[in-house]
């Protein structure tokens, strides 16, 4: 197998809108103060904390596979499209052999339309994000050498949890992927763990790429190898219930304090890589929300539950400023139409599957559990459908409201790529 790896700075011009807490609705574990920060409209970030990244790794076996990651909260699908078609035809890649991901930090600036369509991305930010990926990925072509590779698993303790079901079940461990020259010089270290990277609030105005950045920092200047970050099934994963503050000391506890369980090796072992293989799952979702019976019967239960609530109870204002208006922001809407697209990128010692959402614990431990084969999840990647949420989860948690996709529908696009596992 050969690899190569970079970095580019990605940073805004500032002053920029802020994407990540778009309404105070959606920030329940902040004061009052800090949602009269954020308003009911976007921050304005006055300065950069640290910076944001875009980083490239290209692994070639028989065919070619380009992996970025961005410190951005949504990457669209038009948008990814558009820079994969861009990165294909630049370097005669194939589209479905190129994958755009995000670290879904809270804190960068406003590339997406919103869920409602209703943010106005910057689109020359955009265009110069896909210039410097054509850059990387033909630095990286390029410069591609005869790679080894090592997996371990690493379990994190005391730092993020199931934000609906503290106490159950969530992914507490960190898949490490580490890439070396065939001589042992380092390449790169992946990182794929599952968390929110939202220490930093709503009345947050900086640019930054939250506790992730604080990670990669720490990790690279203990072991010397720079690090990237594949984030896994975050969707009902995050710091809300642990975290100790929404300030930057925090952000420095939690990137320094897991770290620091990362940088020693636990059991390291050597991966063979013959030929890697490239699958691309797609499915269709189209419906009528106007005409979805669980979207229609779901209203009826929570105007008549408002009935029966205190109106300045908090369960009152869930309902309202969450749950019953993202049902009837739907029902406003005669067809709601997308197409997600999977990869599953084969290794043949282990597996890289990727999902354009935020996938839930459920969902991802039935993709990462399959059959034994060592496989890193990578979510946000090739468009954005916000949160898959097991069925059984619907209506009972926020997410299920908040997400487009349909009843049961995350369920069966896991199904798809399962199928495609087996087959």
């Amino acid at each position: 197998m050969k690899a190569a790896y970079t970095r580019e700075i990605i940073n805004p011009i500032l002053p920029c809108k802020m994407e990540g807490y778009n309404e105070a609705r959606f920030c329940f574990n902040q004061t009052a103060q800090q949602k009269q920060v954020s308003g009911e409209g976007l921050r304005t970030a006055c300065g950069l904390r640290d910076d944001l990244l875009l980083d490239t790794l290209i692994l070639q076996a028989g065919e070619t596979m380009v992996f970025f990651t961005l410190d951005i909260a949504i990457a669209e699908q038009q948008f990814t499209d558009a820079c994969r078609k861009a990165v294909s035809e630049a370097c005669g890649l194939d589209v479905s052999h190129i994958c755009v991901s995000c670290s879904h930090t809270h804190n960068s600036p406003v590339v997406s339309h919103g869920m409602n369509g209703e943010l106005d991305p910057d689109l020359e930010y955009w265009e110069r994000i896909q210039d410097k990926m054509i850059y990387s990925a033909k630095w990286a072509l390029r410069h591609l050498r005869e790679a080894q590779a090592t997996l371990d698993q690493v379990t994190i303790n005391g730092f993020y949890n199931n934000r609906n079901r503290p106490g159950e079940e969530y992914n507490d461990r960190c898949e490490i992927l580490t890439l070396r020259t065939a001589d042992g010089l380092p390449l790169v270290q992946l990182l794929n763990l599952a968390c929110h990277p939202t220490i930093l609030g709503a009345q947050n105005l900086y640019i930054t790429a939250d506790f992730f950045g604080v990670l990669r920092r720490s990790v690279q200047g203990a072991t010397g190898m720079p690090v990237m970050i594949f984030n896994g099934e975050a969707g009902d994963v995050s710091p809300r219930l642990m975290k100790k503050g929404v300030d930057w000391n925090e952000c420095l506890r939690y990137g320094e304090g897991i770290a620091a369980q990362l940088i020693d090796p636990k059991h390291p072992r050597p991966l063979t890589v013959e030929n890697l293989n490239v699958r691309s799952v797609k499915m269709t979702i189209d419906y009528n929300p106007q005409t979805n019976e669980y979207l229609l019967e779901k209203q009826r239960e929570l105007k008549a539950e408002l009935e029966m609530l205190d109106p300045a109870s908090d369960r009152a204002h869930r309902i309202t400023a969450c749950y019953l208006r993202d049902v009837e922001d739907k029902l406003a809407q005669t067809r709601l139409h997308y197409e997600p697209e999977c990869l599953i990128v084969d290794f043949g010692s282990f597996r890289i599957v990727t999902v354009p959402c935020e996938i839930d614990t459920v969902l991802g431990k039935r993709i990462r559990e399959y059959d034994g084969k060592p496989t890193l999840l990578c979510a946000y990647a090739n468009g954005f459908h916000y949160y898959a949420v097991n069925k059984q989860e619907y209506g009972i948690v926020f997410e299920s409201f908040n997400t487009y996709f349909p009843y049961g529908a995350a369920d069966e696009m896991v199904d798809l790529i399962l199928a495609q596992l087996q087959a």
